[in-house]
């Protein structure tokens, strides 16, 4: 087994540290303590608890003190792991950012927390004194200055990940699915359940937990940690006892927020009921694909596996399609979006176009009248779209989603592997992870930010419907996203090319400019404009599926890729 390394800090302000600190560690070969339980309010004693059964501490530090729980002589819980690290003789790698790089928001002095800044300080002189430290200016430095602190794992190797001859094989992939069942309960009322039950479960399950507080002020940081968790499960579990339905029904949105949140992720959740029924749930959760009784098992007191857990082991792999993955650690998670209306959205400009006129001005209300003239050979346009955003016909015949899963399927089942496909998964299969596209998440204020943030890092592709970037709700939401090299993003229409050709995209009000930067001067194969046939939807899709899973570490198009396009384009002209 692999040596486990606890990774330490506070949360909200160093999430991109976090993701690109997991990211290098995992390449090398270690497993990683998820340390959600550095967020606000934690179980201090489980965390110093997971702190003294890791084989490795690296803590990383930058301008916030953290959360101090009572009864701990008032020192922090970064402070206190940091401190239990030492004490236990664990090898200690800290890492540092300087307070000058840091903006006032995510600063103690700034915010006028002068108590916590002075600990801090203090707390960070002592670390410089003591430790040899790596000051980091960036997420990719950490990576970098992780990679060069920590050897690369030979003998101690992921169980598959075998060594052969003289040489070791390749590091996993960085978007590997290595939790098997996630289970998320409610913070503070479902903690040592959670623990027993991930006790319990089969080793090959890789069984994980998640804490979520619903109250205001600590949901956003919980959401955040449950989507990475989220990021890296097969399959997911929602607990639910009496003390935690009361709460979530108590923070309506919230709890709704996270049940809408593993149903859309993961295409559906599980429920392990602790002493309520089905029925008791709120009728505004996703229904769940299956729901198991463990309340009179943990009721018990034991830890032996009978009776309703050995009924969740026999009967979960069965009980839904996806739940056949749970002991499969050879997948990734490829995370995806779709900007386009929904039916109401659509029926909404179809009965009072002027709308967009009130909203978006002259231009791009007759640009939408010329494309709804040109729709009107095709019928009743606004039913090609559906409840849900993924649910659109772009060419008829079939969602995006039916589309996007038809083609995973293809890549997953092929025989005879092509070499960039092998580059690209590195051996494992696609599992498809849904991000729904808000138009209000998909700004950099929005509360969801970090968490989407966090997405593009890891890759992800975007589908968006040319038509609707005219939907007053929609333009010009998702700009900064989509810019990103990371995202894997491409533009769709129904429409004949006559009706509105590559070049009306291109002048017209749709506000993708940005798209049509990486589209026509960086010529980054990563981004498609107009794709207006299913066959065509396909060919694009089947050869970047694939590559959108290198995500931030790909350095923009694949210069093989670009070569490939800049000679296309250069051919038909």
């Amino acid at each position: 087994m692999s040596k486990l390394v606890y990774l330490s800090s506070t949360l909200a302000d160093l999430a991109p540290f976090r993701d690109e600190a997991m990211k290098a560690l995992l390449k090398a070969g270690y497993r990683v303590k998820d340390s959600y339980r550095a967020s606000p309010q934690p179980p201090a004693a489980q965390c110093l608890s997971d702190v003294r059964e890791a084989d490795i501490y690296l803590g990383i530090f930058a301008g916030r003190y953290g959360y101090c729980p009572e009864g701990y002589g008032g020192k922090s819980i970064t402070e206190l792991e940091y401190r239990e690290a030492v004490r236990s003789g664990k090898p200690c790698f800290l890492f540092i950012r300087p307070l000058e790089d840091i903006a006032g928001k995510d600063l103690d002095s700034a915010k006028g927390e002068y108590d916590a800044d002075r600990k801090l300080r203090a707390l960070r002189e002592e670390l410089q004194t003591r430790h040899t430290c790596a000051l980091v200016g960036s997420p990719t430095d950490l990576a970098l200055s992780i990679t060069q602190a920590l050897p690369r794992v030979d003998e101690d190797r992921l169980p598959d990940l075998r060594r052969g001859g003289m040489f070791n094989e390749a590091a996993p992939h960085p978007g590997q699915l290595n939790i098997g069942l996630l289970v998320v309960g409610v913070r503070g009322c479902d903690d040592a359940a959670l623990e027993r039950l991930c006790g319990a479960l089969p080793a090959d399950w890789q069984a994980g937990s998640a804490l979520f507080a619903p109250e205001p002020g600590m949901a956003g940081t919980d959401r955040l940690a449950v989507d990475r968790s989220l990021s890296r499960a097969r399959c997911v579990a929602l607990l639910v006892s009496p003390p935690g339905l009361a709460r979530l029904r108590e923070n309506t949105t919230a709890g709704d927020g996270l049940s809408r949140m593993l149903a859309a992720r993961l295409g559906g959740y599980a429920l392990l009921l602790d002493g309520v029924q089905a029925a008791d749930l709120p009728a505004s959760w996703p229904p769940a694909t299956a729901s198991f009784r463990v309340g009179e098992w943990l009721a018990a007191g034991g830890t032996a596996v009978g009776g309703e857990i050995a009924h969740l082991i026999a009967a979960f792999p069965g009980a839904a399609p996806a739940h056949r993955d749970i002991d499969n650690p050879h997948l990734v998670g490829l995370a995806y979006s779709v900007l386009a209306m929904t039916r109401d959205e659509a029926r909404a400009i179809a009965e009072r176009p002027e709308l967009v006129r009130d909203e978006l001005g002259r231009k791009p209300y007759e640009f939408l009248q010329s494309v709804i003239a040109g729709l009107s050979s095709k019928g009743d346009w606004v039913s090609f779209y559906g409840t849900c955003r993924h649910d659109w016909q772009p060419f008829g015949g079939g969602s995006v989603k039916a589309l996007l899963e038809e083609l995973v399927a293809t890549i997953n089942e092929q025989r005879v592997v092509p070499k960039r496909d092998q580059s690209a998964l590195l051996g494992n299969h696609i599992r498809l992870r849904y991000y729904p596209f808000e138009p209000d998440a998909f700004r950099q204020d929005a509360p969801d930010w970090p968490l989407l943030a966090a997405m593009r890092g890891r890759g992800c592709l975007v589908l968006v419907d040319e038509l609707s970037t005219l939907h007053p709700a929609l333009h010009g939401k998702g700009n900064v996203f989509l810019s990103d090299p990371a995202v894997t993003v491409a533009t769709l229409s129904g429409l004949d090319p006559a009706v509105c050709s590559l070049e009306s995209l291109v002048d017209s009000p749709l506000r993708i400019d940005m798209l049509v930067d990486r589209f026509s001067n960086k010529l980054d194969p990563r981004c498609e404009l107009a794709i207006n046939s299913r066959a065509r939807a396909r060919r694009w899709l089947r050869q970047s599926l694939p590559e959108a899973l290198a995500g931030s570490e790909a350095q923009g198009a694949d210069p093989n890729r670009r070569e490939e396009f800049r000679k296309g384009l250069l051919g038909g002209l």
